[in-house]
């Protein structure tokens, strides 16, 4: 991936970005009801916002199954310009320390194979994506910060020696001020040499505190100048994304959301180390029924939410000079 990084600084170190600048739009497209699947939700979230997406953020959780399934496959191997895979892998029943240790490389080697053999094209990959909440600061845990750092540069070694594996990684944080200020938090870092994005995963879930993209990507508090700012400043060679992200709607009074997007569709510009913006599609409801109380950011619950945000994506992901272009390929 040194191309990549290499790439990168050209087109994140030179200020604010024009508005035809290319930005990677991506979703997390959950399915909205029992009668979808991913693929399918997949699907109907692209027939809503009238494009296709150019990322596709999947879960996989656990040393029972490969990936990519063959619908996802088929996606990203259909040429260029084609789907880019995004997935979050994290192990079933072993603690960061055993995976670091051997632990899961049975595993780890059959889906580099597999992944070797089906995927023809460059994907991302977190690993334990958000996994400050999961950082038990005891030493014989197996759960430290530096626990996770040798998890993730152990997993992305064994990955990268496997010929034909083109794995893009990314540093997935939940990016909440709560956990960056635990002494702990800068020991997750895996190292400049197996990180290529950075990632946070933030949430306007109350849009009096978070009316807007700018308060979205940085939520000072006291020495934490919030994660775009931090970001930058540790690791100015690496461009970020938002791994989800998500606006809640009230089709009672969407106009706050509407007016999250027409901000947004102004800001963008402002943050050009941001690159990838991946929407969490979520109507609010858990596969057991259980109502989230966050409420939903399914995009499709409110045509005027919808407009607004298509607005805001089709400014600065379509029709871009070659120049602007993000290379990841």
């Amino acid at each position: 991936m040194a191309l990549l990084a290499v790439a990168c600084v050209f087109l994140i170190s030179s200020g604010p970005q024009p508005p035809s600048c290319h930005v990677l739009f991506g979703v997390a497209a959950n399915p909205l009801s029992a009668e979808h699947n991913w693929t399918s939700a997949l699907r109907n979230f692209e027939a809503e916002v009238d494009r296709d997406v150019d990322v596709a953020h999947f879960y996989k959780r656990g040393q029972d199954k490969l990936f990519p399934t063959p619908d996802e496959a088929n996606r990203a191997n259909a040429g260029p310009g084609s789907l880019k895979l995004f997935y979050n892998w994290r192990p079933d029943n072993l603690t960061w320390r055993e995976v670091a240790d051997g632990a899961a490389d049975h595993y780890l080697h059959q889906l580099a194979g597999q992944l070797s053999r089906t995927l023809h094209t460059p994907f991302f990959l977190s690993l334990s994506a958000e996994m400050e909440s999961k950082v038990d600061p005891t030493p014989s845990s197996g759960q430290t910060a530096a626990d996770f750092r040798d998890y993730f540069r152990h997993v992305v070694t064994l990955l990268r020696t496997t010929p034909g594996v083109s794995v893009i990684t990314v540093m997935n944080y939940t990016g909440a001020t709560k956990f960056a200020l635990e002494p702990w938090f800068t020991d997750l870092y895996p190292g400049n040499d197996v990180v290529d994005w950075i990632a946070q995963d933030p949430y306007a879930f109350n849009l009096d505190q978070t009316p807007d993209l700018a308060s979205l990507i940085n939520r000072p508090n006291g020495t934490w100048p919030g994660f775009y700012n931090w970001a930058a400043t540790h690791y100015p060679d690496k461009p970020q994304m938002l791994a989800e992200w998500g606006v809640a709607i009230s089709s009672a009074n969407p106009a706050p959301s509407a007016a999250f997007f027409v901000r947004a569709t102004q800001q963008l510009g402002d943050y050009p180390k941001l690159r990838a913006l991946i929407y969490w599609n979520h109507s609010g409801v858990k596969d057991d029924g259980q109502v989230l109380g966050v409420g939903t950011t399914a995009l499709g619950s409110s045509p005027e939410v919808l407009a607004a945000f298509n607005r805001f994506i089709n400014k600065y992901t379509s029709a871009s000079p070659e120049h602007c272009r993000l290379p990841i390929d």
